[in-house]
């Protein structure tokens, strides 16, 4: 059975009204020796606060909601663990959802978090949001009041904060490495094209190749969708347009490229250069180790939790409080220099 208030009280020799000033913090004239008999009453009978009867007076929670797409790539996999370790540094509880990139789910998520009540939320949309779903994404936004931050994938049409990474800048850092590398051949293994952060990665690719002065060849671009499992197909297209390097939109779609070029006997960076995109925990690890784009995942996720909190605390303003990271390219072994 649940300690209560009232045993703490019975086991200390205070009244009810007593022990709940001090169990609640309240700035009263307690003397010391009294609050420390019921904390050591309220320790002894392992007395914990019944949240919901704390959050109908304070009109608190201390849970934020997590709604991610795909639980099952690396990076929101980090992304996650980085905002739960932020999240509980605040003092804040997580839930989280995986909305398995279903834009509904994304709705039944955000409304499931706004009907418990959490105090915030952090919204990475899924990659199927389309043009209607993210226009009920947005309705849905304007009409409640819950402080939300978008992290990862902007939410258009909306004042939602963000923290995102400089995906143009990304995508930049990649093409010029390996047209520096003598590859003028690029193919671009893409993430899907209606979102935000695919268009600017391709979009600063394009920029490497203007400011090289090198035509871009949109025949060398295979649209995949940030997933492992089309690597097959994407493989013998670009085999098929003679490439002789790879930029893969993120790192877990150049794994599946990997074990495709391994299938067909294809060495890498021998027979094929690749690059990457995010640097998650494997992409030093496999091998070769991967050339990749790095996005600031831990810091990312701090930066969300700790917008998402001065937002709750009225700190701040939405329309104030968006945030661009720099990616960083990391050199690793997945490039050879063309001759």
């Amino acid at each position: 059975m649940r300690t209560t208030i009232k045993d703490v009280a019975e086991r200390c020799g205070y009244s009810i009204a007593t022990v709940s000033l001090v169990l609640n913090n309240k700035k009263v004239s307690i003397p010391q020796t009294t609050r420390d008999k019921v904390w050591k009453a309220a320790t002894e009978l392992g007395y914990r606060p019944n949240q919901l009867a704390v959050s109908m007076i304070t009109k608190k929670t201390n849970v934020l909601g997590l709604v991610i797409p795909d639980n099952s790539n690396i990076f929101f996999a980090d992304i996650s663990k980085a905002i739960e370790v932020a999240a509980h540094r605040a003092g804040y509880n997580l839930i989280y959802g995986n909305s398995d990139n279903n834009p509904q789910r994304d709705l039944e998520y955000l409304e499931m978090f706004v009907d418990r009540r959490v105090d915030g939320i952090i919204y990475a949309k899924s990659t199927a949001l389309d043009f209607r779903n993210n226009k009920e994404v947005t309705r849905f936004f304007k009409e409640r009041t819950t402080p939300i931050v978008a992290v990862d994938r902007v939410v258009e049409d909306s004042s939602i904060c963000s923290v995102v990474l400089d995906h143009f800048r990304g995508g930049y850092l990649a093409a010029n490495y390996l047209l520096a590398s003598g590859h003028t051949r690029i193919g671009c293994f893409t993430g899907p094209h209606d979102l935000e952060s695919s268009q600017e990665r391709l979009a600063g690719c394009k920029r490497a190749f203007a400011e090289a002065g090198i035509s871009f060849d949109s025949s060398l671009v295979y649209e995949g969708n940030y997933q492992a499992g089309s690597e097959e197909q994407a493989l013998e297209y670009f085999l098929g347009k003679k490439v002789t390097a790879v930029f893969v939109f993120n790192d877990i779609m150049a794994y599946g490229l990997y074990r495709e070029a391994r299938r067909r006997n294809l060495s890498i960076p021998k027979d094929l250069s690749v690059v990457g995109f995010d640097d998650v925990f494997f992409s030093e690890l496999i091998q070769p180790a991967l050339t990749t784009v790095r996005q600031p995942v831990a810091e990312m996720g701090e930066c969300a939790v700790e917008t998402l909190v001065r937002l709750i605390r009225e700190e701040t303003k939405p329309e104030q409080s968006s945030y661009v990271f720099t990616p960083e390219l990391i050199v690793r072994d997945s490039v050879a220099p063309l001759l």
